[in-house]
């Protein structure tokens, strides 16, 4: 169908891609590169960006382009019906926010991005506290404006999982806690009791940073549309088709903090490249929920990467760029690797506790946005749960409630899609395997085009045609389901 309506639309939608990608670079440099003195203009920047295409979206005359399309019809494409699906979904949160509001909360994310950034090395909650303030305050009247039915964080978490609640991940996370706890301790006793040790050693930034790429790209990462940079958290931006942008954080004494980081963030790297290009400025062409993202980078980092498999092969590579891993033997890496003990920073957790990091913070967000927690309370109450969940005392905040980059960029309902996406990533892992047994074999060789073929054929090439759970089941033939992800840490820790 292309009525004039439609066409309309996808010129808006293309005009603001321009807006949005922009806006994108722009935030890439500030965690890379910005000089600390540019930091106030940046915001404007973001601000000036983040105002415009909202203005542009929510324009009435889109209003009236969706609403004619909608009348008409007569689409049948799948494609196009999802465009209008997403388009009217957008279109009415969006509405509900002023370009004032946008522009202010953009504002006060670069702000915020910048003092954590400084809060964290100083190891200084006072510095970001008053920048937390705001980021809280912006997405307590965010949640307002979208409106919700119990629970203000339902508004949130909307944005980033379609279909979820808090209620939903509530039961969720109480019915997987036990059984986490269980396995992370049991996983913890099992590592205690082995021999296993601790890799650590000299091993040089420029070595880590060429094993990372040779790496990344036998997975199927295009260097010529992408690149990886340092910054101080790992992340992936997905800026325009043919840039895709990695960064992950480098310690001289242990080469996994880096290489693990590359990993995650290849997996959504690799989503982000396989994504339709043509159809990069319309909704059906995005990346379809943050779970189904975090599928894809926690399956890349913890069913590839972390697999005996991987190091059977990798080890002399290793060797080659680390020469003082001579030392160490083969089953000693893949013992250190499966080594499980709870740990105080989340990206450097072991499968059988990562998930446990996850529930912590869904339950500080969640009361932060409902006001039962104040900001200056953060610490103390982060300390106090950590030592519920893991039974370690924080020692400072760099360590504990600093750690990570989310609150910073406001994003407040992020969180659980990280264990949406553990429990995504082991059904599809499963899925791929029945559909193709030689994925097996080949992973034992270091090859790992049918994985990614697989992958790029049931999710990334549908974009957001599908929603996630109707996504997950044309995969894999069944809703979500975390028993895929507790029979896979039971089977590699137990």
């Amino acid at each position: 169908m292309n009525s004039s309506s439609y066409q309309n639309l996808i010129q808006r939608s293309e005009e603001i891609a321009l807006y949005s990608s922009t806006s994108a670079l722009l935030g890439w440099d500030q965690e890379t590169g910005i000089p600390k003195k540019g930091l106030n203009y940046r915001a404007e920047q973001c601000a000036f960006l983040g105002g415009k295409a909202h203005q542009l979206f929510t324009d009435p005359l889109v209003g009236d382009w969706i609403s004619s399309s909608e009348d008409e019809g007569s689409f049948t494409d799948s494609t196009e019906l999802a465009n209008l699906r997403e388009w009217r979904w957008s279109y009415d949160r969006a509405v509900k926010l002023s370009t004032e509001f946008i522009e202010e909360a953009e504002r006060v994310r670069s702000h915020a991005m910048s003092a954590w950034a400084e809060s964290r090395k100083k190891n200084d909650f006072k510095i970001f506290s008053p920048h937390l303030e705001k980021i809280i305050k912006i997405n307590q009247r965010k949640a307002e404006s979208y409106g919700y039915s119990d629970h203000p964080y339902d508004a949130l978490l909307e944005g980033y999982e379609r279909g979820s609640r808090t209620e939903m991940i509530n039961e969720l996370f109480d019915g997987l806690k036990p059984a986490l706890r269980e396995i992370g301790e049991a996983a913890a006793r099992k590592s205690a009791n082995s021999s296993s040790q601790v890799i650590k050693g000299d091993f040089p930034i420029n070595a880590q940073e060429k094993f990372n790429q040779e790496i990344a790209k036998s997975f199927g990462f295009d260097f010529d549309a992408g690149r990886i940079d340092a910054a101080v958290h790992p992340f992936c931006s997905g800026i325009a088709p043919g840039d895709t942008r990695l960064t992950t954080r480098y310690d001289a004494n242990d080469f996994s903090s880096s290489l693990y980081g590359v990993l995650h963030e290849v997996g959504h790297g690799l989503y982000e490249q396989g994504l339709p290009v043509e159809k990069f400025a319309t909704p059906s062409g995005k990346a379809v929920s943050l779970g189904i993202h975090e599928s894809q980078s926690r399956l890349w980092e913890n069913h590839v990467g972390r697999a005996p498999s991987f190091w059977k092969f990798w080890y002399p590579r290793a060797v080659h760029f680390f020469p003082s891993l001579q030392e160490i033997t083969q089953e000693e890496i893949i013992s250190s690797t499966l080594r499980s003990e709870p740990s105080f920073i989340r990206v450097e957790a072991d499968e059988a506790t990562y998930d446990l990091h996850i529930i912590l913070r869904f339950e500080i967000e969640k009361d932060l946005i409902s006001g039962d927690l104040k900001v200056a309370e953060l610490p103390e109450c982060w300390n106090a749960k950590f030592m519920e969940f893991f039974g370690l005392r924080v020692e400072n905040d760099a360590n504990g409630c600093l750690q990570d980059i989310h609150w910073s960029m406001g994003a407040l309902g992020y969180f659980p899609t990280y264990t949406i996406g553990n429990l995504g990533a082991a059904q599809l892992y499963a899925k791929a395997i029945e559909d193709d047994p030689e994925i097996s074999n080949q992973l034992n060789g270091g090859e790992y085009s049918k994985l990614l073929d697989w992958l790029r054929n049931k999710i990334h090439s549908k974009g957001s045609v599908l929603l996630p759970d109707d996504l997950i089941k044309d995969a894999t033939g069944e809703s979500l389901s975390e028993s895929y992800h507790l029979k896979h840490l039971q089977s590699r820790y137990l």
